[in-house]
């Protein structure tokens, strides 16, 4: 049993000197990594992590400058019509125009026809200034629109327009007036969407954006 103990280095009886504890196999070999290292000394990794700390980040559009853009006083209507026959999807997805100007006598033309994703009948009608006149106007071609289905059936022969539901109504302005918007609310035949607009000048151009009002 003595002889154990000499081997592995505990104190042996009346020896006062104190012999270095030996750690156990496979200790020796990871022990450097648990020691701290000297002010001098960083490791490779180390110096891999403080040259990545130092690059700059990459922008973020957030960071990046922000382009003023400046909004426009007035849009000439026949373009905001022409803007609309074009992208009328930004209204509604799936929504595109077939005709235009359709006179409704004596209530004027109807701006845009359209259809919608479900094949329904959309009169899409526009004014330039806040104007309640044009709610009127809509209702006024959506009548006439609902009187003359056997004339549409014969004009549009072809297209896939689902006639057995009711026409809506599209308006497209500037602004809406409280009272315009009230009445556009408790309209349940025709249903009525009411979009805002508005211009913007930009570097290349001009933009319009639409808004639900």
């Amino acid at each position: 049993m003595d002889s154990q103990k000499d081997e592995i280095g505990c104190i042996q009886p009346g020896d006062h000197r104190r012999t270095e504890r030996r750690l156990a196999r496979g200790l020796e070999d990871v022990s450097h990594l648990f020691l701290s290292q000297t002010p001098g000394r960083v490791s490779e990794k180390g110096e891999e992590q403080n040259a990545l700390s130092e690059q700059p980040l990459p922008e973020t559009p957030e960071t990046q400058n922000p382009i003023i853009l400046r909004a426009s006083a007035s849009l000439d209507r026949d373009l905001l019509v022409s803007l609309l026959n074009k992208n009328t999807a930004v209204l509604e997805d799936g929504m595109h125009v077939i005709d235009t100007s359709i006179p409704c006598d004596p209530f004027g033309a109807i701006d845009l026809l359209a259809v919608d994703g479900t094949d329904q009948l959309a009169v899409i009608d526009v004014d330039t200034a806040q104007n309640n006149e044009l709610f009127l106007r809509g209702i006024a071609h959506y009548d006439w629109l609902a009187r003359n289905i056997p004339i549409l059936r014969r004009m549009y022969h072809g297209r896939v327009i689902n006639f057995s539901a009711q026409p809506r109504l599209f308006l497209v302005a500037p602004d809406f007036s409280q009272l315009l918007k009230c009445a556009a609310q408790r309209s349940d035949c025709p249903k009525v969407c009411c979009f805002g607009y508005r211009a913007i000048v930009m570097p290349g151009g001009m933009g319009v954006v639409f808004d639900r009002a």
